[in-house]
């Protein structure tokens, strides 16, 4: 009887330590990321004109609505909030379709003219620019980062594919739809 009375002291001493160390190791280890209100932070100055840099936020406010997160104005006192890094690299040159014009017309003091392009196969020599959205979710008391994914393209400078509202697009939803899952490598957008 005395050993099973050692045994059964022995098994609630244990209970009582492993009870008494569970929530300092749920102290130290930092929120689970889930959806909840953010504030989204304008990209740096250095990134681009005040309407790009708007058209990225517009982007990634609507990117993080989908995630079901609830989009509060940057002042406001949000549970997150959404920094986001925009870098764009020139790569080298490709090749691209020549922008084409289409009908031109003149009108002058001998008459009128008119012109038309028919279309060609011409190439274009391009920059290739590498654009890479980051962005990280940080947790506004103590800003402690809880999740944070990037996504790049590459595309021929100067094509509608290289404008803003279209990388925005691009890149945004693909950089959320990682969430909540973490990963250090930056995905790939065609």
């Amino acid at each position: 009887m005395a050993v099973w009375r050692q045994a059964m002291h022995n098994y609630w001493m244990m209970t009582i330590a492993l009870a008494a160390a569970a929530p300092a190791a749920a102290q130290e280890a930092p929120e689970a990321p889930r959806p909840g209100t953010v504030a989204i932070e304008p990209l740096a100055k250095e990134a681009g004109p005040a309407t790009v840099r708007q058209v990225f936020a517009d982007a990634v406010e609507r990117a993080l609505m989908d995630a079901r997160f609830t989009a509060l104005p940057a002042t406001s006192r949000s549970r997150y909030v959404a920094r986001m890094k925009l870098t764009r690299t020139a790569r080298g040159a490709v090749t691209s379709n020549a922008k084409e014009e289409g009908m031109a017309t003149a009108i002058g003091n001998w008459g009128a003219a008119i012109g038309v392009t028919l279309p060609s196969d011409k190439r274009q020599l391009r920059g290739l620019i590498v654009t890479e959205l980051e962005v990280e979710i940080l947790l506004r008391e103590g800003m402690q980062r809880v999740w944070s994914g990037r996504a790049v393209t590459a595309q021929a400078e100067g094509t509608k594919a290289d404008a803003p509202a279209a990388l925005a697009a691009k890149l945004a939803p693909a950089v959320i739809r990682r969430f909540p899952a973490q990963s250090d490598e930056a995905i790939s957008i065609p």
